[in-house]
């Protein structure tokens, strides 16, 4: 057997050992929101089918001991440096997680980079039937037999250095794509990066925002913490399905995590907010207030009096941590306005709202 090819046999059996023995799965604490379970999805993995480090099946692994909902498999279709030691099915690598994950708990989602220069750059498509149908050295013919097979159209990391070193932009060819209906989503996240600018884009555009981890080699660690999480996308979705996922990304319906920040719509964020944040009622006496979190998220909050504009106060309530507080004396519910400092809605936007509308809890 060659050196390199050992190498890499190796290396899946190292990675193998590593994410398969004695392991129970991880619990994410962060809550539904009114109308939709919240799931935590990373819609954008490699696998040694293309240029990632790892066999399908570890993918799998990975995320059930994360305590994932889902994942895609998005390997390259035009960028295949293993081709020599691995047999090149375009199919395969997402077939072989699906067949696997099928008591795992995990949802696996078909799909594929469709990779291409600036512009107009890489692309996700989710929901595929065949990804080898998909291959086309015309970007906007890849792009065009994706979206007849029902797929969800991500445009990748806009604001990559090596694609775009100078500056983010978005260009005619994007322009083109989405006004034909071919561009759904894009990434404000992607791995330990993310793209203020392309928050605005998906806004204006009623883009749906992404988070995804673009890994290559093994998670190591192996776990989902609040301090050390791959970035992923929350989805709010109807239901635990593939379908349920795929109605709320065409919809609309997520945000993106990335360290402690949530980056996403407004109407969203404030929903994830008042389902994680619990006020308990005022000491009577003191007027101290006391705000409890359950989640695995982290809240950096600035409160704020809009009537006595010179007061403000700042308080982190940590991932399953109670904060203590008192208002300004001559303030009252009505007048203060919290400020979510690392729940993002824009690029210099963070998620408003008034104090009352955290409703105490006994």
């Amino acid at each position: 057997m060659p050196l390199m090819k050992r190498s890499v046999v190796a290396l899946l059996t190292l990675v193998y050992a590593i994410t398969s023995t004695g392991q129970q799965r991880g619990i994410i604490a962060v809550p539904d929101i009114p109308g939709y379970e919240t799931l935590v999805c990373d819609f954008h993995l490699h696998t040694v089918f293309s240029d990632g480090l790892v066999w399908p099946t570890v993918r799998v692994d990975e995320a059930w001991y994360e305590g994932l909902d889902a994942i895609a498999i998005t390997d390259h279709l035009e960028y295949l440096p293993h081709e020599e030691f691995i047999r090149t099915d375009h199919n395969q690598p997402w077939q072989l997680a699906k067949q696997y994950a099928a008591n795992k708990d995990v949802i696996v989602i078909a799909g594929t980079e469709i990779t291409k220069e600036m512009p107009p750059g890489h692309f996700n498509a989710l929901f595929i039937k065949d990804a080898s149908a998909i291959l086309n050295d015309d970007y906007e013919k890849a792009i065009e037999k994706a979206v007849d097979q029902g797929a969800f159209i991500i445009w990748n990391h806009p604001g990559w250095v090596v694609q775009q070193p100078d500056t983010m932009k978005w260009w005619d060819e994007h322009t083109s794509l989405y006004d034909k209906g071919w561009l759904h989503g894009i990434e404000v996240v992607n791995s330990d990066e993310y793209y203020p600018e392309a928050i605005n884009w998906a806004r204006a555009r009623e883009l749906t925002m992404m988070g995804n981890s673009d890994k290559h080699g093994p998670f190591l660690s192996g776990k989902f913490t609040p301090e050390d999480h791959r970035s992923c996308t929350f989805v709010f979705a109807t239901g635990r399905s593939e379908g349920a996922i795929r109605e709320a990304l065409f919809n609309n319906r997520t945000a993106a995590y990335i360290g402690k920040n949530v980056i996403g719509k407004s109407s969203l964020l404030e929903a994830l907010f008042l389902q994680s944040v619990k006020l308990k009622p005022p000491n009577p006496e003191r007027q101290f207030y006391y705000f409890t979190n359950n989640t695995d998220l982290q809240f950096d909050l600035l409160l704020e009096d809009v009537i006595y504009g010179d007061w403000q106060k700042k308080i982190t309530i940590h991932p399953g941590h109670e904060s203590v507080f008192s208002l300004h004396p001559e303030s009252t519910p009505e007048d203060i306005q919290v400020s979510v400092l690392n729940f993002l809605t824009g690029s210099d936007e963070v998620l408003k709202l008034s104090f009352s509308a955290i409703k105490p809890v006994q």
